[in-house]
């Protein structure tokens, strides 16, 4: 690979990071608009199902981790 190849493909994935940074952002605010009154919610708390659901989505992720990952 030469070094202009190197660089047009660093700039690239660079920018495919950065698109994908601000699409994430985008997500976790829009995320906001289908719940807009939170705070009906809030006296719903339970820690206990917290701690279930917690737990659900630990072993969810645990269950579908890959088995021999590249990184640590």
């Amino acid at each position: 690979m030469s070094g202009a190849t190197t660089v047009a493909y660093l700039a690239r994935r660079a920018a495919q990071k950065e698109k994908v940074r601000i699409l994430y952002g985008c997500a976790l605010k829009d995320i906001l608009n289908w719940a807009v009154h939170r705070h009906l919610f809030y006296q719903d708390e339970d820690l206990d199902t917290v701690d279930k659901m917690i737990a659900a989505g630990e072993a969810t992720y645990n269950k579908w981790r890959h088995p021999d990952p590249y990184i640590n």
